[in-house]
């Protein structure tokens, strides 16, 4: 079950990575007054390139505000250094056989997250 769990671990952490260095690029920003999420200026685009445009929600503004904030927060760099500090704890060996235990219960905390993926088994919760 442990082998299982950790392989389906790093996969998840895999496509992750994969995703944000898919998105890299310009730094992401969420500029004054507008409701979405756009990458620095350029001549196509002095205002900054949109990268997500929250006007799309259905929701009222303030909340689009804080949809945007949201996608900022989650941007590429952020979630490969995420990918990187899970990479590392699944891979630290810790003390002893006592330790197993809590090892363990933490891959399986990584793991949750990703629990509505269909390959992702019940047992695995913590």
């Amino acid at each position: 079950m442990t082998a299982d769990l950790v392989a389906f671990l790093r996969v998840r952490l895999d496509e992750d990575e994969r995703a944000a260095r898919a998105a890299l690029g310009a730094p992401w920003i969420r500029r004054e007054g507008v409701a979405g999420v756009h990458s620095d200026s350029t001549d196509d685009y002095p205002h900054g390139a949109p990268i997500a445009d929250c006007r799309r929600i259905q929701a009222e503004y303030e909340d689009r505000v804080a949809v945007a904030e949201h996608i900022v927060r989650h941007q590429p760099a952020r979630v490969l250094a995420e990918v990187a500090a899970k990479r590392q704890m699944i891979d630290d060996t810790w003390g002893g056989p006592d330790q197993e235990d809590v090892w363990l219960h933490h891959v399986r905390l990584l793991a949750l997250p990703y629990a509505d993926h269909p390959d992702y088994r019940e047992e695995w919760r913590p």
